[in-house]
């Protein structure tokens, strides 16, 4: 039986974004200890911005600033939502 997600689960500070330089290291990190809803309200605020700029930039051909933006905020929500994954995944193994 599949058990609802824990309101207790926190981000755990695994995931990374931000891929720079030659060797694709990354700049930043989702911080450990943020709540799963504080978190994943969060990531739904930087999709909504994704949301918008990927559309402005689909209607003016000349402005790559914003398809730029709604990349970079695509990858900061997607590194939320994989750190929550995280999360989930080690409180499901320590139920079992």
């Amino acid at each position: 039986m599949t058990r609802p997600a824990s309101p207790l689960l926190h981000t755990t500070g695994a995931a990374t974004f931000g891929t720079c330089n030659a060797q694709n290291q990354r700049l930043f990190s989702v911080n450990p200890g943020i709540s799963g809803v504080e978190a994943m309200e969060h990531a739904s605020l930087l999709m909504n911005c994704v949301n918008t700029l990927s559309f402005l930039g689909a209607m003016d051909d000349g402005n790559e600033a914003m398809r730029w933006a709604s990349h970079y905020l695509s990858e900061m929500a997607k590194a939320v939502i994989d750190d929550l994954t995280i999360g989930l995944q080690q409180a499901q193994a320590g139920d079992e």
